[in-house]
């Protein structure tokens, strides 16, 4: 990746809504060269959507969750790709699932990230979970209220673009 990949990438990270013109303006380079930095990240899957980061409980979401999971999968590569395929078809059936990561640690090995409209909805959620998703075992969850005006920082990139530019 050249350097002005990295910067017009920062840039879309902070202010995805800014024209070519604009982050041109701001990096002191001209538009075409931000075009084609920006066709080259989308082309090379550096960038895999657009998108703006709503206040979740002004649209009616009260919760955040963060499952953890421990899959529970013996040596056997085809019962292996059917819990895949059964996590897989859950995550269709449930669009809140904002991120499901395989990953290591606190006796876990993978995580969720789902937004709830409520509680009941969340306990619908973990019951579907547990019963349609064979081969794994939830190990914990973690809720946390979206509409808390007490919060320490909400889902940003802005701050991502400051760490990513240091090190650099």
């Amino acid at each position: 990746m050249k350097d002005i990949h990295l910067k017009v990438l920062l840039e879309l990270m902070a202010h995805c809504r800014r024209s070519d013109r604009e982050i041109a303006k701001v990096l002191r380079v001209s538009q075409p060269t931000v075009t084609r930095a920006r066709i080259w990240l989308e082309t090379n899957r550096f960038v895999s959507e657009f998108t703006l980061i709503p206040d979740f409980s002004k649209i009616g979401l009260e919760l955040a969750a963060f499952t953890f999971f421990k899959l529970r999968v013996g040596g056997d590569e085809e019962e292996y790709a059917k819990t895949g395929d059964r996590a897989r078809d859950f995550l269709k059936r449930n669009p809140n699932t904002v991120m499901a990561l395989r990953g290591e640690g606190m006796g876990s090995d993978g995580i969720l990230v789902s937004v709830h409209k409520d509680f009941a909805e969340f306990t619908r959620f973990m019951r579907q979970l547990k019963t349609e998703t064979i081969g794994t075992e939830v190990v914990g969850s973690f809720l946390a209220s979206l509409g808390d005006t007490n919060q320490y920082r909400g889902l940003t990139f802005k701050y991502l673009k400051e760490y990513l530019s240091k090190e650099s």
